[in-house]
């Protein structure tokens, strides 16, 4: 065992005497970036000094007609009165109807409302509360009929919400009788609706008589507005993977009750037209010659009739997906190939429209061909957004959901998106971003791209964000980067991460990127000597130091450390087997985290023993002692387990735990905790109070500055629903 004394420079995060630290509040949901786009989510901070970054996003519902996009509601909309507050998320489920009317749900920033998502139609005159008598209502989206009444799911509940009499009625739900018996288990979550206030679904249904046990049924129904419920499809055996594949078809409604709807119905495979009078049909077969083409099968997400009783669906061929139309027994594909095309609009109108996203784009057929109607760059929410959900009415008007997620940037005077889902880096879109950390002017972070896979990007100095590597570019010791984890640090230019590598002379590494060279080498590998404690199998957290990274390393052995890397090689810092005081002789085993301080380490590991018990422990001056161990119980949270830790000052530490309060009255959950001597006590943390709202659920912390930066979730009735906290200072 070697344990050598290095000065290894951290942040100090605690101020002198924060007891029950000030918080002060950074960034609430509903606030506006420079951009002008207000914010709906918060998460996954990262923190520097006075600069905090963290993920967050923005929401919208969009309508296009004649190539022109129109905002319908966004995140920060106002709320009409008597409502007070403002939109936050809004769903990504959107219908409209042939009036234009459009329905979707949204969270609120409001004390006077819920958890929601709450319903809402925007008219002619603008938004229109959903509501039962003065009651928001709240549930997922389903259908809109010309009418105005909405169809919408709660849990396995299909309700349907009367315009004129703004009344809602429970049609019906799990365990609710099937007409050719046994019970409802359950319902599709794509219910259509039709102009009379009749819903077609598709549902489960268990204990059918006669049915063998532990097998399931999968029909098709329908339900009026009394709760009379009619079979389409009586219930047929289906295995249980069957039937779940079942519940995912979709299902289409016309004005006069026709449903249409494809299945494999004993030998035969097709798209079937139920009629009001009661008699099914197949109106195409799987091995049906179409042009010169043969239908192969059928896409189970795409179903339409009109008025007149034509009905689309996607029919698979063998150079792929293909809309076909059926019409007086006749069939015509009406498209080229969909590859990749998804999120269709439950519909057919009258005048032959159908909606879809293909390849980012929404998607349309007018009767005649197939085109985009919006590009993602080109909406007036601002580029790179993402689109679902599209609905099209009878004249051609598309309304859909947008949403924009990605990185932001808190400074003492800006809140700012540095970039975004969709920005190009390596010149390729990023789908994706992960792990993220700020360091001084630095940031960098983990994403992924479609056409690059995952990749590593980083931005200096408010420049342009640049691939630093990504999955496939060629390694320095040999072979390929292949991104396996998200483990990084980056200080003064330079980016500290670890990688696996296919083909090359170790399976992974601990690497260095030049930020201004555009270089990257590899410090530490998987394999390598460290004299008196054997080769390193494994690596761990990675922090960045004014004399190096500083980083976990796990070997042959089954122990693990803490390391500086220096040109000579690995340095022990805190290595396994030193004796720990205050554990009855017991000795460290292992690290998985830590935080610095000076000459000082804030450690996560385990000790010896058959119980292995795991723990906090302080290492200064060469020895170690004990902090807090998992399930030692601090006053007014109960048991503290799955310990992380936060931060490490002169006399206190800063640690993350998991709490159950020991009355039946507290709230458990995360907490951020304060060791000083020998007493510990909660911070913060989940059913505590801020802005007047209760704490539902912390993220882990960043240290900034002398303080934490903390994102939070709150439970309305508040006046945000999530929360960028500084605490401590």
């Amino acid at each position: 065992m070697v344990i050598v004394v290095v000065a290894i420079v951290g942040a100090l995060l605690l101020a002198a005497d924060p007891g029950r630290a000030a918080t002060t509040v950074l960034v609430m949901t509903g606030d506006a970036a420079v951009g002008g786009e207000r914010l709906d989510s918060i998460s996954a901070p990262s923190a520097s000094r006075d600069t905090a970054t963290f993920l967050g996003g923005t929401s919208a519902v969009l309508a296009t007609s004649g190539g022109v996009s129109t905002v319908v509601a966004r995140t920060g909309d106002p709320l009409p009165a008597p409502l007070d507050g403002t939109l936050n998320q809004l769903s990504s489920r959107v219908v409209i109807n042939d009036d234009g009317v459009v329905a979707f749900g949204a969270t609120l920033n409001s004390r006077l409302a819920s958890e929601g998502p709450f319903l809402f139609l925007h008219e002619r005159d603008g938004l229109v509360p959903v509501t039962d008598g003065t009651a928001l209502l709240s549930g997922g989206v389903g259908d809109l009929n010309r009418q105005g009444d909405l169809l919408y799911t709660t849990g396995r509940t299909l309700w349907l919400w009367r315009r004129s009499a703004r009344k809602a009625v429970a049609l019906v739900g799990r365990g609710g009788l099937a007409p050719g018996g046994g019970s409802f288990e359950f319902l599709s979550s794509r219910p259509v609706l039709n102009d009379s206030g009749l819903v077609a679904f598709v549902a489960i249904v268990n204990r059918l008589p006669g049915l063998p046990t532990r097998s399931e049924a999968v029909g098709v129904f329908t339900v009026d507005g009394s709760g009379r419920v009619s079979e389409v499809l009586p219930a047929q055996p289906a295995s249980r993977r069957a039937a779940r594949q079942f519940l995912r078809r979709a299902v289409a409604i016309n004005a006069a009750g026709a449903v249409a709807f494809t299945a494999a119905l004993g030998s035969v495979e097709g798209a079937f037209l139920f009629s009001p009078a009661g008699s099914l049909t197949p109106v195409a077969r799987a091995g049906d010659l179409i042009g010169p083409e043969r239908l192969a099968g059928f896409d189970p997400e795409y179903v339409g009739v009109d008025s007149s009783g034509r009905v689309a669906f996607e029919g698979v061929f063998d150079d792929g997906p293909r809309l076909v139309i059926a019409t007086g027994g006749s069939l015509a594909a009406v498209s080229g190939p969909l590859q990749g095309g998804f999120d269709f609009a439950p519909r057919l109108t009258d005048s032959g429209r159908i909606a879809w996203v293909q390849d980012g784009q929404v998607e349309t057929f007018d009767g005649e061909s197939a085109h985009p109607v919006v590009a993602p760059d080109a909406t007036p929410v601002g580029p790179s957004v993402s689109v679902s959900s599209p609905s099209i009415n009878d004249g051609g008007v598309v309304a859909f959901a947008a949403r924009q997620d990605g990185l932001y940037v808190r400074s003492p005077s800006t809140l700012a998106r540095v970039a975004a889902i969709g920005d190009a880096v390596g010149g390729a879109p990023i789908a994706t971003i992960g792990t993220q950390v700020v360091r001084g002017d630095t940031i960098a972070f983990f994403a992924n791209s479609p056409a690059l896979g995952p990749l590593l990007a980083v931005g200096r100095g408010g420049g342009p964000l640049v691939k630093v590597v990504a999955q496939g570019d060629p390694s320095p010791i040999g072979g390929t980067f292949d991104f396996q984890d998200e483990i990084l640090d980056a200080g003064a230019g330079h980016v500290f991460f670890v990688s696996s590598v296919t083909g090359g002379s170790a399976e992974n590494a601990l690497f260095e990127a030049n930020v201004a060279r555009h270089t990257v080498r590899a410090l530490v590998k998987r394999g390598d000597a460290v004299r008196g404690h054997g080769r390193i199998a494994s690596f761990g957290q990675v922090s960045a130091t004014r004399k190096g990274p500083a980083f976990v390393a796990g070997f042959d052995d089954g122990t693990s450390g803490v390391f500086l890397w220096r040109r000579s090689g690995p340095v022990p810092v805190v290595t396994a087997g030193h004796p720990v005081q205050g554990t009855e002789g017991r000795s460290l085993v292992g690290v998985d985290a830590f935080v610095m301080h000076g000459d000082s380490l804030l450690l996560e590991g385990s000790l010896s023993g058959v119980d292995s018990p795991a723990g906090l422990f302080l290492w200064r001056a060469g020895r170690i002692s004990k902090v807090f161990l998992d399930g030692e119980v601090v006053p007014g949270s109960g048991p503290v387990i799955s310990l992380e830790p936060i931060a490490l000052g002169r006399r206190r530490t800063l640690f993350l735990g998991s709490f159950s309060p020991l009355s039946d009255t507290g709230l458990g959950g995360l907490g951020i905790f304060e060791r000083h001597g020998r007493s510990t006590q909660r911070l913060i943390g989940a059913g505590d109070t801020v802005l007047g709202a209760t704490i539902t659920d912390i993220e882990r912390p960043a240290a900034a500055d002398g303080s934490l930066i903390v994102a939070v979730e709150l439970d309305p009735p508040a006046p945000a629903r999530a929360a960028l906290l500084r605490v401590g200072r």
